[in-house]
């Protein structure tokens, strides 16, 4: 398998425009430090005269002083000094797009070895506890089970896995209350910054993101999202979830049949500003607040192509369709967990498509991962294997599924779609 070389892709794209424009630079000072004959002169003075420097210098003839005068340009002309600035000019433009091409190719391999440092800790709770961790379960199970059920995030299960057991041991010991399930400014009451859901993991946060500085107080957030499959059914509903990943279900390994090199592990999806005013496809979503709307109908899929209509030209259309906008659910600020479209993602639709939540009903969600990586996002495989999916990876041309209030078997949409599944039987793999 090919890896990346960020040596190699800065040789191709920078060193050669550094290149290009070394040599011209030296081109230059060749030409304006060509010698100029001295023969028979005595330099008398120095004198400007159109835009260069003048060296005047008096000659001698038959031992006789003579009028007559010799003159050398030395150093540049003010037309030479435009033509400089434009070639400059000129080597900057091609220069500056070949740096922000490297730095976000090192932006996106630091994301990448994030998630497969995500996935490496999967292997070790699976190692420590014979199982995945759920990817969304009550306070543990057990522990206060009546006040968070069903509320934490798997990420909770994975901190000691990722050198956070001190945060762990306190949520544990703690049995932190989530009075309020959703993401923002936690208040006074719910212990403000000093409430574990305000901390903020590095590794969490992709660097191609470029979200802004997190208020102190404010739940934490996530670019980084457990695969729940690709049927996006009711969020409680272990039965309907296709993916490794269950609801208070920890499934162990040997339950992914499709193999762990052909599964999802994770991938990202992109975050908007906290109290953002983003309509942007990839860090938003697209909510509806009435039943049989966002291409769900009687709690299940209906049509996956509604959600695709949601936005024109990668900017959602709120006001139609029943569509609002979901500033106020802060998608992703919350890694502590409350619901999956916080922390989860699903593969009903390729990377970058639009994502649709339905909170009436069975609140139905699609939600696709998106990145701001040009063309794709990365994905890190069961096996621990990591890929950059693009966005244009088959995805099929079912609209649902034949038997929506029960999706079995291959999924119907494409490769991205089986990579969601866990037992679907399908027999592709990421190209």
């Amino acid at each position: 398998m090919a890896k990346f070389n960020l040596v190699s892709l800065f040789e191709d794209k920078v060193g050669k425009a550094f290149t290009l424009a070394w040599l011209v630079f030296i081109g230059i000072l060749n030409i304006l430090s060509l010698p100029t004959n001295w023969a028979n002169c005595q330099m008398l003075k120095w004198k400007k005269d159109g835009g260069g420097i003048i060296c005047s210098k008096k000659v001698r003839r038959n031992g006789e002083k003579s009028s007559f005068f010799r003159s050398a340009l030395f150093g540049f002309t003010l037309v030479e000094l435009l033509v400089v600035i434009a070639i400059i000019g000129v080597l900057i433009g091609l220069l500056l797009p070949a740096v922000q091409t490297a730095r976000e190719a090192a932006r996106r391999m630091q994301c990448a070895n994030k998630l497969k440092q995500l996935a490496l800790a999967v292997h070790v709770y699976s190692d420590s506890h014979q199982s995945l961790p759920a990817g969304l379960a009550g306070s543990y199970g057990s522990l206060n089970a009546g006040v968070n059920p069903g509320r934490w995030s798997g990420f909770i299960a994975l901190l000691p896995a990722i050198e956070l057991t001190a945060l762990y041991d306190r949520i544990m010991s703690e049995d932190v209350y989530m009075s309020s399930w959703g993401a923002g400014v936690l208040t006074a009451a719910q212990g403000g910054s000093n409430n574990p859901r305000a901390f903020q993991p590095n590794l969490f946060i992709c660097p191609s993101n470029g979200i802004g500085t997190k208020p102190e107080a404010a739940t934490g957030h996530t670019c980084y999202r457990f695969n729940v499959g690709d049927n996006p059914g009711s969020w409680s509903v272990d039965a309907q979830i296709r993916g490794p990943f269950g609801y208070q279900a920890w499934r162990p390994l040997s339950a992914v049949n499709d193999g762990l090199s052909n599964t999802l592990c994770f991938s990202e999806k992109a975050v908007d500003e906290f109290n953002g005013t983003s309509d942007d496809v990839k860090a938003q979503v697209a909510t509806y607040a009435v039943a049989a709307t966002g291409g769900f109908s009687g709690g299940y899929l209906s049509d996956r192509t509604i959600c695709v209509g949601s936005a024109v030209g990668g900017k959602y259309q709120y006001g139609v369709g029943g569509m609002t906008n979901g500033f106020t659910y802060y998608y992703g600020w919350h890694w502590f967990g409350s619901h999956w479209y916080h922390i989860g993602l699903t593969t009903t639709l390729p990377p970058n498509s639009p994502s649709c939540y339905n909170r009436a009903g069975n609140y139905n969600a699609m939600f696709s991962a998106t990145s701001f990586h040009p063309g794709g996002v990365n994905a890190v495989l069961l096996d621990g294997s990591g890929k950059f999916v693009s966005e244009t990876i088959d995805s099929g041309t079912a609209v649902k599924f034949p038997t929506p209030s029960a999706p079995s078997g291959e999924s119907p949409f494409g490769v991205w779609g089986a990579m969601g599944t866990r037992n679907g039987n399908e027999s592709k793999t990421l190209p």
